[in-house]
């Protein structure tokens, strides 16, 4: 062969790989390993309230392995960094207002119960694990409360606990006759506590001690230094969620119908921006999260026109652009995007199922891949 076609030839491939890698930059690979979704649902006792399920990052297709019965409506849960452990609430009232420890075994895809304690906080509605993962955490929405649990090393949940009760109200007497605690999560910082209230407008922040000593729970948090922040009367705070960044939070407001986006530095919150995400005032605001990648943040809304909204981030400013609406099926509770990105899962509670939405990383808006779970009384899922 010549030497002139030789350097044509050359020219054509690198031009086809130089193409072909610009076309895989613009079209997200999806994964193809299996995950799992955790998943929580409405039930008694004795039905299998928690479930998991393996999911196929390339196909969106799930098969249902196990699920675990023994746990009164475990309507919300959250897992460790592993995977391995998996903490659940009963949101009930009375005795079976619970925080529940479980296992995960991947291997065998089987979970089984540790042990539950009881919040002595009526309706736990959220819980989490604080940042070295050796404290749980319930937000208990009838209680006006927040329990802290310590716990032994291989999980369990020790009768010892802090209980910090809340007082007051707000101006929607159907919704804020009294304190309701939604949502407790820690900044992205690890150095403070975030408690929204519902029934009085406000978020509490918590500073961590000084010396959180493993198995005190009263250690872990200094209540002499919590400061208050009042928000807009009668707009019932119900998640907050933070960038990847650590630099902005992200607040839903379920009364108000509104999203408020605030910056944070070592404990401060100040208001950036504050925009309607329902314009009908519907009082059913839900969900909120932000893309792993920080460019799109997804927020739910039920009661009205149910779905998702998809809004763009600033990268700068963290401030929002509604870029899209994804309808889904009826009361979108809850909501959870693959750790890669591809696909957002939707809890639809008064449809029954979660329905699997395919997720463009680069445009950030979603498509309905048809592939529902259907159950009964959904409530929460999560991927791990």
């Amino acid at each position: 062969m010549k030497p002139k076609a030789l350097f044509v030839m050359l020219i054509l491939w690198l031009s086809f790989t130089t193409i072909q890698a610009r076309s895989t930059e613009d079209v997200p690979d999806k994964g193809t390993y299996a995950k799992f979704l955790l998943v929580g649902c409405y039930m008694k006792p004795d039905e299998e309230g928690v479930r998991m399920y393996r999911f196929d990052g390339q196909t969106a297709d799930v098969d249902y392995p196990c699920g675990l019965r023994g746990i009164s409506n475990p309507a919300f849960l959250t897992s460790d960094s592993t995977g391995n452990r998996i903490y659940a609430i009963g949101d009930d009232e009375g005795k079976s207002s619970t925080a529940n420890a479980l296992l995960f075994d991947k291997e065998s895809g089987l979970l089984s119960l540790l042990n539950s304690q009881s919040t002595d906080g009526e309706l736990p509605i959220y819980i989490t694990l604080s940042p070295k993962e050796d404290f749980v955490l319930t937000a208990n929405y009838k209680g006006g409360s927040i329990t802290v649990f310590s716990q032994d090393k291989k999980g369990k949940l020790q009768r010892d606990t802090k209980i910090i009760r809340f007082a007051g109200n707000g101006p929607n007497k159907k919704r804020q006759e009294q304190s309701h605690l939604h949502c407790v999560t820690f900044t992205p910082d690890g150095k403070f506590l975030l408690a929204t209230d519902l029934g009085t407008d406000c978020i509490y922040l918590f500073p961590i001690g000084k010396r959180p000593e493993a198995g005190k729970a009263h250690s872990l948090l200094d209540e002499s230094r919590v400061v208050r922040i009042q928000m807009d009367s009668g707009s019932g705070p119900r998640h907050i969620c933070f960038h990847p960044n650590g630099r902005f939070a992200y607040l839903i407001s379920e009364l108000s119908g509104k999203i408020t986006v605030f910056s944070y530095n070592e404990g401060k919150l100040e208001r950036l921006q504050t925009i309607v995400c329902d314009p009908f005032v519907a009082e059913g605001n839900a969900d909120i999260h932000v893309s792993s990648d920080g460019k799109f943040l997804y927020a739910s809304k039920h009661l009205k026109e149910d779905g998702i909204i998809v809004y763009s981030i600033d990268s700068q400013k963290g401030t929002l652009v509604q870029i899209g609406f994804q309808p889904t099926g009826l009361y979108p509770r809850s909501f959870a995007i693959s750790p890669d990105g591809c696909y957002l899962a939707v809890v639809c509670r008064d449809a029954n199922c979660i329905q699997i939405f395919e997720r463009n990383r680069n445009t950030g808006l979603l498509k309905n891949t048809g592939k529902n779970i259907r159950l009964e009384r959904p409530a929460f899922v999560k991927f791990l």
